[in-house]
């Protein structure tokens, strides 16, 4: 039976999406739900094998190949029905909804690469991915952009000054690329096949310069270190290393100067479903509390009936009405114009979902008090994935400077 906070929403969810909301249900309660609490205490290096197998699932399940447009046999779906593939994963295990989530994001260059050529990439990329997943033998993708001295200020340079891009793509008579550099924070980074990788040309010019490429595991990137998270521990993160890796031209996505481009559409049709990674955990969080609210008893009666709880539960709810109205708001109507002008409200939904994320856990672990506390109750976990989502995808400090930013420039017509 599914949880009543996924299955009751307060957004109208198409009946499309409410299926497919009811076979990821039934995905995680199989695949997810037995070892999230498990896995969460296994070492960095052992949850390499769970997110393998948990990929392996999910093809199965054909939920991977759900960004496959419709004329090449996939769902077609994007920010809309991922979000809610996300929400659902998260309400488990928000790491399982990080790897998964990260495939997607790596395959998203790919995805706006074939809006302008036609469908070309399309073809060269994603239809292979999709006999992948049939053939049970899925690929794995990641998205790197981040570096040890570059990550935020991608997006917002400070006045006079430029972020460090060390990851140079030197040009070869071919046609082709020779990349060179590090990348860290990498999802999936450890366990991908195919990484989507932003390089510059002339580090002097990064943002001018940058390129995207296609670069895969055969091709010799190396993987530095797997690192051991606070949260989000199922799922793999890593540096990777690059040294004169030489990529053919067929792989490069985008040629230099439109590298930059393809970055602020990505965050475009990514942030909301961040967002939604964080209204699963607030759900779970609210689910816990009123679940554990129910059965404690203190004063000779259970605690759901203090007026103190009941506040802070329904302060819960609350959060998670505004969270999940607005996020699924924001997805569809990216999915209808998707520009990289609705950077706003996708940054927004982001925002909201991880805020709404962290302040649900904390009020789960005060219900719970000293239990909430304790790493058996799986409580004090939902703390540790909610924090990522104000980190990841851009702290929420630069979405907002974006939100106002961008607001400011354009009067506030992209809210229309």
């Amino acid at each position: 039976m599914a949880p009543e906070i996924l299955e009751h929403t307060f957004y109208p969810h198409t009946n499309e999406a409410r299926l497919l909301r009811s076979s990821v249900i039934e995905f995680a309660e199989a695949h997810v739900a037995p070892r999230a609490l498990e896995v969460d205490r296994a070492g960095a290096e052992d949850a390499l094998e769970y997110a393998k197998e948990i990929v392996r699932r999910a093809a199965e399940a054909r939920l991977l190949s759900l960004i496959v447009p419709e004329e090449l046999g996939g769902p077609g779906g994007l920010t809309y029905e991922g979000s809610n593939v996300l929400e659902v994963l998260s309400y488990y295990d928000a790491g399982t909804a990080t790897t998964i989530g990260a495939i997607w994001l790596g395959l998203l260059p790919i995805y706006i690469a074939g809006l302008g050529d036609g469908g070309e990439s399309w073809r060269r990329w994603l239809k292979p991915f999709l006999e992948a997943e049939e053939r049970g033998d899925p690929q794995i993708w990641a998205f790197a952009i981040t570096e040890p001295e570059a990550g935020s200020d991608y997006e917002r340079v400070e006045p006079g000054s430029k972020p460090s891009l060390t990851t140079v793509a030197k040009p070869l008579p071919s046609g082709g690329y020779e990349i060179s550099g590090r990348k860290i924070f990498i999802s999936n980074g450890p366990i991908a096949s195919h990484v989507t990788v932003f390089a510059v040309t002339d580090p002097e010019r990064p943002i001018e310069t940058m390129m995207c490429a296609v670069v895969t595991r055969e091709m010799g990137f190396k993987v530095a270190q797997v690192f051991d998270k606070m949260g989000h521990r199922s799922s793999p993160t890593g540096e990777l290393v690059f040294e004169e890796v030489r990529v053919p031209p067929e792989n490069v996505v985008c040629k230099p100067g439109s590298g930059w481009e393809f970055v602020e559409m990505t965050l475009t049709l990514s942030r909301a479903p961040v967002g939604a990674i964080g209204l699963g955990i607030a759900k779970r969080a609210f689910q816990a509390a009123l679940d554990y609210a129910k059965t404690r008893i203190q004063g000779g009666r259970p605690i759901v009936e203090h007026q103190l709880v009941k506040y802070k539960l329904s302060a819960m709810l609350e959060r998670v009405a505004y969270a999940e109205s607005l996020i699924y708001t924001v997805a569809r109507k990216i999915d209808e114009a998707p520009t990289p002008l609705k950077i706003v409200e996708s940054s927004v939904a982001k925002a909201v979902g991880a805020d709404v994320a962290v302040l649900n856990s904390i009020d789960a672990i005060q219900i719970y008090g000293g239990y909430g506390y304790m790493r058996e109750t799986g409580v004090e976990k939902l703390l540790r994935d909610a924090k990522l989502i104000q980190i990841y995808e851009g702290t929420n400090e630069i979405n907002r400077l974006t939100v106002m930013e961008r607001y400011l420039e354009y009067g506030g017509v992209l809210l229309d």
